[in-house]
């Protein structure tokens, strides 16, 4: 047994709602085939409730109990990341560090909310890179609140640089509403790069349900995504149900209805193991993390959350 694996058993033995963490999002998938909230897991999903949304609309930090987080998470590029959230002097607030972006680099995110009749919430996102000599940092900015029914959010680079240049613009603007059961959402994005004429477009809109059969839940989407380069119409379900006190497993499936997208199926396969305060998540086995078995790639995606 790695020492990796001697590391994360230690610290799930010191000592609730939607669980967070990168495993379970890499089950359940984000709902926009990873256009929008890309594909690290990172990102929270439009189709679920879950604690990472406020990665994409930062007033659903209200109302989540306090609860912090250390995550290994290798097989997306990022190798460790931690955060927390709580509350301080009348306001909801979060910090995390190594999270993976959209952008694909590792990020620092400081994230406050509020309720003053409307829940809303505000957040900043730090991301620095650097290939060889090449070094690129971007700044965003994001809002959100919840309203009624509906949840809209937005976010925009208030600064985008490589090497001390003005490198790119990316704006995303979008909502998701309720309607019992089931959430539709929707949501664009425009981004332009360094030196180029036209910007990239992409956009789509969705429609989720929770439900249960049993002691069963099953969360599932439909959505259409269009970008510069095609369209897609991803279909995710994610099955979770707990087998027994002390653990929650889940499975999700994701296809492409287009048929001649590349890689249109994959299916992932998890387990929250609970320990009192302390939660323990892993991806079980899935297409990138590769084989089953005790190994390191039990580990390959895995975070332990604890609440209080």
């Amino acid at each position: 047994m790695t020492k990796k694996i001697v590391a994360v058993l230690a610290l799930s033995l010191v000592s609730t709602g939607a669980f967070a963490s990168q495993a379970k999002n890499l089950v359940s998938g984000g709902g926009d085939a990873g256009n929008i909230l890309g594909d690290t897991g990172m990102n929270g999903s439009f189709y679920t409730n879950d604690e990472y949304n406020i990665f994409w609309n930062p007033s659903f930090i209200n109302g989540q109990k306090s609860w912090a987080i250390i995550e290994n998470g290798e097989d997306s590029g990022s190798d460790t990341s931690a955060g927390f959230v709580t509350a301080m002097g009348g306001l909801n607030v979060g910090a995390f560090f190594g999270r993976e972006a959209p952008q694909g680099s590792q990020a620092i995110d400081v994230i406050v909310g509020g309720d003053m009749g409307v829940k809303w919430g505000v957040g900043l996102t730090q991301t620095l890179s650097q290939t060889n000599s090449n070094k690129a940092s971007t700044t965003t900015l994001k809002a959100g609140v919840q309203v009624a029914d509906f949840e809209p959010f937005a976010s925009f680079d208030v600064k985008n640089t490589a090497n001390g240049t003005d490198n790119a613009t990316n704006t995303t603007v979008g909502t998701r509403y309720h309607y019992g059961e089931w959430t539709p959402y929707a949501a664009y994005n425009t981004s332009k790069a360094a030196g180029a004429t036209d910007s990239d477009n992409k956009w789509g809109l969705g429609l989720g349900r929770n439900a249960k059969m049993g002691e069963v839940s099953m969360d599932y989407a439909l959505s259409y995504w269009h970008t510069d380069a095609g369209y897609s119409v991803p279909l995710n379900l994610m099955l979770s149900a707990d087998a027994s006190s002390w653990m929650t497993v889940r499975v999700g499936f994701a296809h492409d209805i287009r048929a001649s997208a590349a890689s249109p199926t994959s299916t992932n396969i998890g387990a929250t193991f609970k320990m009192g305060k302390a939660d323990l998540d892993m991806v079980v086995g899935n297409n990138s993390a590769g084989s089953f078995g005790i190994d390191e790639n039990l580990f390959a995606n895995a975070g332990l959350k604890y609440s209080w």
